[in-house]
């Protein structure tokens, strides 16, 4: 199956997406298919990156500079919230949004997609991988040491970007060979409840495994 996605990460001043503010924002657009011999292809066809602009009085929480290393000298001259969010939906439409947990970027963003036209298809591939590999952790460190997808500077959202892409493409294959459905599918857990439910999810109730989040 060939496919056109868009895979994104935001970094943020927190993990409330109602009071906490986005700071940085990546994609990469590509065009997934398999090889014909079990295997993936992946054709990259554009990288999106920006930094976004904070509210008036709102600053970056020091706990956050340390894990992000996003700085407020980052974002002089940023894009509004807005723009950036309106550059990105340009550059991702018309193909599956994909993102490791899912909901928490989609609760970031859904307020400017929602008013342009975005149509609810994605896939989150931290859902996909508890699906495809239920008594293992979904955590993107752990999905890439697994399969051997390199994650270098994790918490920098292109970082993130690019080994999403990877994990994806692996995990897509797993989940077609094995009839699993994935798309749109949200995993709600005792150990990591949902505290955002994107238009159109499937929600996926799973209950607690060791180690597994």
């Amino acid at each position: 199956m060939n496919e056109i996605i868009t895979v994104i990460d935001v970094e943020t001043t927190g993990l409330d997406h109602t009071a906490d503010h986005i700071t940085e924002i990546a994609a990469i657009r590509a065009e997934v298919s398999a090889d014909g011999s079990g295997g993936f292809k992946i054709r990259e066809i554009g990288r999106f990156q920006t930094y976004v602009a904070l509210p008036d009085g709102v600053v970056i929480p020091p706990e956050i500079t340390e894990l992000t290393r996003i700085s407020a000298d980052d974002l002089h001259g940023a894009p509004t919230l807005e723009r950036a969010l309106t550059a990105l939906w340009y550059f991702a439409r018309h193909s599956y949004i994909i993102a490791h947990n899912a909901p928490f970027d989609l609760a970031f963003v859904i307020r400017i997609f929602s008013t342009i036209g975005y149509s609810g298809e994605f896939v989150c591939t931290r859902a996909l991988s508890r699906l495809v590999d239920p008594e293992e952790s979904a955590r993107l460190a752990d999905v890439c040491a697994r399969y051997g997808v390199p994650l270098n500077g994790h918490h920098r959202a292109m970082n993130d970007v690019d080994a999403t892409l990877h994990v994806y493409a692996i995990l897509r294959e797993k989940a077609e060979i094995n009839g699993i459905t994935y798309r749109n599918v949200v995993i709600d857990s005792e150990e990591r409840p949902l505290k955002y439910v994107p238009p159109g999810a499937i929600v996926r109730t799973i209950k607690r495994t060791e180690g597994a989040a």
